[in-house]
Order: structure tokens, then C-alpha cells, then sequence
């Protein structure tokens, strides 16, 4: 590795990146039935995490902000796969509250461990304080990188 590089720090969140996905595809759970891609992963931890809460279809393209035909269409096929149910509403059957299936949530359950263990498992031999300061630093960063690419939208509408 070449001096710029040592201290690129966009070069080490991009090996720290690729080998986090080189480690998860060798050591996650495997399922059947799983999502088929990063947006359906997504909804199931948005969906694990608000099960105590209705969540439909507008609160899914609010939080990951996409279309209404892109929500439709993830949706679908998550259902024909058996990820998720939609359940009318005895008021209005055009509401569909948007649940996991059984199988789907125990499934997300070992997800959420093994994410778990590979948090403390990076974090290892860093004590309170030095994870503490790597989230702020963290925080500056994606903070900076937000504007950044605010400049460059205003720059290429």
C-alpha cells in the first residue's frame, strides 16, 4: 500500500467496507427464505424494529426514500416470497399494514445477533471512550459527505 493511501481516509472505509461484506456472505445465517437484495434487508430490520407499531406502505418510502411504484413492486415481491403479509384494515381495506411472516421475523431475530456479535467483534480491544469517539468521528464524517453531496446536486441538477 502506498503512502497516499495509508492515510486515505475514504481508502480505509473502502477495505473496512469489503471485508465487513467479505465476512458477513462467509459467516451469516443462511435462510431459504431471504431478502433478495439490500432495500428488502432493509425493510426487514424496519419492520423488526417497529414490529410494536402498524407500519405500511407510505412509512416504508418515507424511510428509505423511494417511490411509490419501487415500494410497490419490493413489496410484491417480498410477499410472493413470504417475507412479509399485508393485512387490510377493518375501516379502510386500502390501508395495508405491512407485517413480517413468522418465519421471516425468527429468521431476522439470528440476523440481528450475528450483526450484534460483529459490532463487538470489530469494536475489541477499543474501551468506552475510544468507541464513543470513533461514532462522533463517524457522525463527522457522514456529515460531511452529506454536504458534499448536497454541493454537487446544486452543482448538476
Amino acid at each position: 500500500m502506498d503512502q497516499m493511501h495509508k492515510r486515505s481516509i475514504s481508502f480505509q472505509l473502502r477495505m473496512i467496507h469489503n471485508k465487513v461484506k467479505d465476512v458477513i456472505a462467509k459467516s451469516g445465517p443462511k435462510f431459504e427464505t431471504a431478502p433478495q437484495s439490500q432495500l428488502q434487508g432493509g425493510i426487514m430490520g424496519y419492520l423488526f424494529h417497529h414490529a410494536d407499531q402498524p407500519v405500511y406502505q407510505k412509512d416504508i418510502e418515507k424511510e428509505f426514500h423511494i417511490s411509490r411504484a419501487t415500494a410497490t413492486n419490493t413489496l410484491q415481491v417480498m410477499e410472493k416470497n413470504g417475507l412479509i403479509v399485508r393485512r387490510s384494515l377493518d375501516k379502510d381495506a386500502r390501508l395495508k399494514r405491512i407485517l413480517m411472516t413468522e418465519e421471516a421475523a425468527r429468521n431476522h431475530a439470528l440476523v440481528e445477533a450475528h450483526m450484534k456479535m460483529m459490532n463487538d467483534r470489530m469494536l475489541q480491544g477499543l474501551d468506552e471512550t475510544e468507541i464513543e469517539d470513533l461514532t462522533r468521528m463517524l457522525r463527522v464524517i457522514m456529515c460531511n459527505l452529506d454536504e458534499l453531496s448536497r454541493e454537487y446536486t446544486r452543482e448538476n441538477p
